[in-house]
C-alpha cells in the first residue's frame, strides 16, 4: 500500500472505530453485515480504481445521506478515537523521522560494509541461514558474540539514542524496538536482540523493499514483546540503490488495554 493510502487507511480506521462503517439500518438484535455498496467502494479503492479523495467522498456521501448511521459516542468511545488520532499523528512523525535516520552516515556506512562483506562471499544466503540457526543461542551480553556485535556498533548506538530521546519525550506511543537489515535481509544493527537474525522472509521486509514503506495494522510483536504497529522503511544509498530496510516497532498497548 502506497504512503498516501497508509495515511488514508488510518483515517478510515478512525472512521470505523467511530462506528460509521459497520452500523446500518440492521437492528442491534439482528446479525450485522457490511452492505455490498461499502464493500464495493473499499474494493475499488484498494485496487486503485478510485482515488483516495473519491473514496473518502463516497464514505462522506453514505454518512450525509444516512446510508450509514452514526451511533452516539460514550466517553470511552471518544477517548479511543482521540487516542487513534494521536497515534495517526505520531506514526506519521515517526515515519518522517525514520526516513531521515536511514540517510545518516552511521546507518549508510554500516550497511555499505555489511553488504560488501556478504557480496564478496559465494553463498550469502547459506551464511545467513547458518547464523539464523545459531541466533537463539547467541548471548547479547557476551562480548564479540553475534548478537552483542549487532547491538554495540555505531549504527546500533544511534538507534538506541533515538529510542532514549523518544522515551524522554511527550509522545504517547513510544518506540519499543528499532533495527536495520542489509540488502540480503540480515540484521546489521539493532536496539535490542531481535527474535530472528534473518528478516527477508518476513512480509514487512518484502513490502518495504518493493514499495518503500510498510505500515502494519497492529498486532503482537514477538521480538519486542508488545502489541505494536510496525513501520518498515526501504533504505537507498546516495545513488538510489537498495541497501537495506529499517523496522521501527511502536508500542500501542495503551489503545488495546481494556478499561478496568
Amino acid at each position: 500500500m502506497a504512503k498516501s493510502k497508509q495515511t488514508v487507511f488510518f483515517s478510515f480506521l478512525i472512521l470505523i472505530v467511530s462506528g460509521l462503517a459497520l452500523a446500518t439500518y440492521v437492528s442491534a438484535q439482528e446479525e450485522s453485515q457490511i452492505p455490498a455498496w461499502i464493500k464495493t467502494a473499499v474494493g475499488f479503492w484498494v485496487n486503485d480504481q478510485i482515488s483516495d479523495k473519491e473514496f473518502l467522498d463516497a464514505i462522506q456521501y453514505f454518512v450525509e445521506n444516512e446510508m450509514i448511521k452514526v451511533p452516539s459516542q460514550n466517553s470511552d468511545d471518544k477517548v479511543l478515537i482521540e487516542n487513534l488520532q494521536t497515534l495517526q499523528s505520531e506514526i506519521n512523525m515517526k515515519i518522517e523521522q525514520s526516513r531521515e535516520v536511514v540517510n545518516l552516515p552511521q546507518i549508510q556506512e554500516t550497511l555499505a560494509e555489511s553488504n560488501a562483506a556478504f557480496s564478496n562471499t559465494d553463498f550469502p544466503e547459506e551464511i545467513i541461514q547458518q547464523v539464523d540457526k545459531r541466533w537463539q543461542s547467541s548471548d547479547p551480553e557476551v562480548p564479540n558474540s553475534i548478537a552483542y556485535n549487532l547491538i554495540h556498533n555505531s549504527a546500533a548506538n544511534l538507534l538506541r539514542s533515538i529510542m532514549d530521546a523518544d522515551q524522554k519525550s511527550e509522545s504517547q506511543f513510544k518506540y519499543a524496538e528499532i533495527f536495520v537489515t542489509n540488502q540480503f535481509g540480515a540484521n546489521v544493527a539493532q536496539s535490542h536482540k531481535t527474535s530472528d537474525y534473518r528478516q527477508d522472509d518476513e512480509l514487512w521486509w518484502q513490502k518495504a523493499m518493493q514499495n518503500g514503506l510498510f505500515l502494519s495494522e497492529g498486532g503482537f510483536d514477538e521480538s519486542a514483546g508488545v502489541y505494536a504497529s510496525d513501520i518498515a522503511i526501504r533504505i537507498l544509498d546516495e545513488d538510489g540503490n537498495f541497501v537495506g530496510v529499517l523496522k521501527a516497532v511502536i508500542n500501542v498497548e495503551s489503545i488495546t488495554k481494556e478499561s478496568p
